[in-house]
């Protein structure tokens, strides 16, 4: 997702975009969507994503053209680690920067749907170790994630 985490309007709507833009090429297929969402669990682009009928949200509105997406709250995502731990992780990045200064939030996700049961998800840390993401034995900001599926016998 773009890192417009300054912009919460504008990522509710590319949050929403994506998830229906999954279901409609996935036409009724299982799927899994992962990465970096640049949202928080509590974050309502979060909860538009998950919750079932959220509406909560205020899409920007504009002089110059007509916003005519409207987003289906009826077909939502579930988070691997959210369904297999009752939660998501304490934490997915974690930097200390000028720019962003001791950030420590959970920000990537394995969503999906269809008949797949989560087996096990990577075990993440409780708390980050070093002084800020990347360092010598964390390559990035953010720390990896991982889940294994199990397709549903019919």
């Amino acid at each position: 997702m773009p890192c417009l985490y300054k912009e919460p309007d504008v990522m509710a709507i590319h949050s929403s975009i994506v998830k229906d833009l999954m279901f409609q090429i996935a036409a009724g297929q299982d799927f899994i969507l992962a990465g970096d969402f640049n949202l928080k669990p509590w974050d309502t682009c979060y909860q538009a994503l998950t919750e079932k009928g959220y509406i909560d949200i205020n899409y920007p509105k504009s002089n110059n053209y007509k916003i005519s997406y409207r987003p289906n709250t009826e077909q939502v995502l579930k988070s691997a680690y959210r369904e297999k731990n009752g939660s998501e992780p304490k934490y997915t990045n974690y930097s200390d920067t000028t720019k962003s200064s001791n950030f420590c939030a959970t920000l990537d996700y394995i969503f999906f749907f269809g008949h797949l049961t989560v087996e096990k998800v990577l075990e993440l840390p409780d708390h980050p170790t070093g002084e800020s993401y990347p360092d010598e034995t964390h390559p990035s900001d953010h720390i990896m994630i991982a889940a294994t599926f199990r397709l549903w016998d019919f």
